[in-house]
């Protein structure tokens, strides 16, 4: 299986791109975080009703 390839990433220097990447992880809207958050409960209950009935 091969690994997905590394997103890209804006900046010059090595030190400009090391920043923006983390700038980009840190600053995720708590809606969004909600969001996925629900997502995945949601996909798990699934899959736990799922290994029930089988």
């Amino acid at each position: 299986m091969k690994p997905l390839p590394v997103p890209h990433v804006p900046g010059n220097t090595d030190a400009e791109r090391f920043d923006n990447a983390v700038r980009k992880i840190f600053t995720v809207s708590k809606d969004d975080i909600l969001k996925a958050e629900a997502k995945w409960k949601q996909s798990r209950a699934r899959k736990q009703r799922a290994k029930k009935t089988a």
